[in-house]
C-alpha cells in the first residue's frame, strides 16, 4: 500500500502532530508514504520535525495565498499523483482537502480518495454566509470522496447533520499522542517566579478567539489566590485583553510564548480547556499523560478524550461553574492525585500512537475494499 498525505500547513498544532506520528507509524509499518505541504502564514511556527519526515512542498497549498498559486497547486499535486502512483489519497485540513479531492479525481488514477475531518469548521469560525458556503462546497467534494476518517463521534455527527457524510463510508478514529518525559518542575517553576505551593492552572493551544481563552482570565479574576499558566503561538493575550491587565487584576497570570507540552504540563497542577469549539482535543490527552486531571467546557467531542468525574470536571460555558471546578480541584490534592491518575491511563490505553495508527491503517484497507468490491 502506498499512501498521499496532503495537508494545507505543517504548523505546531494538533494536526500537525496527528500528521507526524500518523506518517512516522506508517514508515514504521514498511508503508510507503508521502505527506505533501503548503507553507505556514508567517503568525505561525512550522513544527521543525517535518524534517524527519518524507514531504514535499508546494508554496500555494497553504493558508493565505491568491489564486493562482493555488491553481498552480493543483496542477503539481496532479503531476505528484502520477508520480507517486498512491493506492489511498489522504486529504487533511479545509484548503489541502478542496486540492487534494480535485487532484485525486482529475487524474487518470485508480487511488481511493479518503478524507479526514480532524475537526470542522462548520460552526463557531465565520458568519453564517461563509458557513453557508463551506457547507455546500463540502457537500459537492463528498461526490468526489470514496471514504471518510473522522476525529470522534461528535465531529461525525455534526458533519452527518449537514448532509455531507451521506453514506456508511466513514470510520472514526482518534489522534496518536505520545508519551513524554516530566521536566524539573523546581527548577521550571522558580524561571518564573511561582512557589512550590502555588496551586497552577495551565493553558496550552493556539491563542485565537474560538479557544476563549477570556473565559481564564474571568476565573483567574476571582480566583486570586490560584495562578493562571497561559502558553501558546498566538498575539499576546496583554495585548488582546489590554482592559484585564491595565488594572490590579492579572497579577496571577503568567504567559508563555511558545512551549512545550513537557514544560507547561510539568509546571502545571490542573489543565484546563475554554474553547466554543473542539473535535478531539490533543492538548488535554497530553495533559492526562502528566498524570493532571482537566478542567474543560463541554464543547465538540471534548466529552471524548476524558471522562467527566473521574479523570477531570467537565462545565458548562460560563464563568460561574468554570471557578467553581477549578476552586474546588485547587482545595483538593488528594482529588487531583486521583483524577491524574485515572487521566495517563485512560491516555496510554486510548491515544497511544499505536492504537490509533492501525485503526487509521484499518480505515484504509476497509476504503480499498469498499472501492473494489
Amino acid at each position: 500500500m502506498r499512501v498521499l498525505n496532503i495537508m494545507s500547513r505543517f504548523n505546531v498544532g494538533g494536526t500537525s502532530q496527528w500528521l507526524f506520528q500518523l506518517s512516522t507509524g506508517l514508515t514504521n509499518d514498511k508503508v510507503d508514504n508521502l505527506l505533501v505541504i503548503g507553507n505556514c502564514p508567517k503568525n505561525e511556527r512550522e513544527d521543525q520535525r517535518i524534517v524527519q519526515l518524507n514531504y514535499r512542498r508546494l508554496e500555494g497549498l497553504g493558508p493565505k495565498t491568491n489564486l493562482i498559486s493555488s491553481l498552480q497547486s493543483l496542477l503539481q499535486l496532479r503531476t505528484i499523483i502520477k508520480e507517486f502512483n498512491p493506492d489511498i489519497i489522504n486529504t487533511h485540513t479545509s484548503k489541502a482537502g478542496v486540492l487534494g479531492r480535485l487532484a485525486g479525481k482529475t487524474v487518470r488514477s485508480n487511488a481511493v480518495v479518503v478524507h479526514t475531518y480532524h475537526g470542522h469548521v462548520l460552526s463557531g469560525y465565520f458568519s453564517k454566509p461563509i458557513e453557508t458556503t463551506i457547507k455546500l462546497i463540502e457537500k459537492l467534494l463528498s461526490y468526489m470522496t470514496d471514504y471518510y476518517l473522522v476525529s470522534g463521534e461528535k465531529v461525525l455527527q455534526d458533519i452527518k447533520k449537514v448532509g455531507i457524510i451521506r453514506r456508511t463510508n466513514v470510520m472514526t478514529i482518534w489522534p496518536a499522542v505520545p508519551d513524554y518525559a516530566i521536566q524539573d518542575r523546581k527548577e521550571l517553576r522558580e524561571k518564573l517566579g511561582i512557589s512550590s505551593d502555588d496551586v497552577v492552572v495551565g493553558w496550552l493551544g493556539r491563542k485565537v478567539p474560538i479557544k476563549r481563552i477570556d473565559r481564564i482570565l474571568e476565573a483567574a479574576e476571582q480566583l486570586p489566590d490560584i495562578k493562571f499558566l497561559i502558553a501558546g503561538d498566538g498575539e499576546s493575550i496583554r495585548d488582546t485583553f489590554p482592559k484585564f491587565f491595565s488594572s490590579d487584576t492579572g497579577k496571577n497570570v503568567i504567559e508563555l510564548g511558545f512551549s512545550t507540552p513537557s514544560e507547561v504540563w510539568s509546571i502545571s497542577d490542573i489543565a484546563i480547556l475554554t474553547s466554543d469549539n473542539e473535535a478531539m482535543p490533543i492538548s488535554p490527552i497530553e495533559a492526562a499523560l502528566a498524570s493532571l486531571p482537566v478542567i474543560a467546557v463541554d464543547s465538540g467531542a471534548t466529552s471524548e478524550v476524558m471522562v467527566d468525574g473521574i479523570t477531570g470536571i467537565l462545565c458548562s460555558k460560563d464563568s460561574t461553574s468554570l471557578t467553581a471546578a477549578i476552586k474546588n480541584l485547587a482545595q483538593d490534592e488528594a482529588l487531583r492525585r486521583k483524577m491524574g491518575i485515572a487521566a495517563r491511563k485512560l491516555a496510554i490505553s486510548r491515544f497511544s500512537p499505536q492504537s490509533s495508527v492501525q485503526r487509521q491503517i484499518g480505515g484504509y484497507q476497509a476504503a480499498l475494499k469498499a472501492k473494489h468490491s
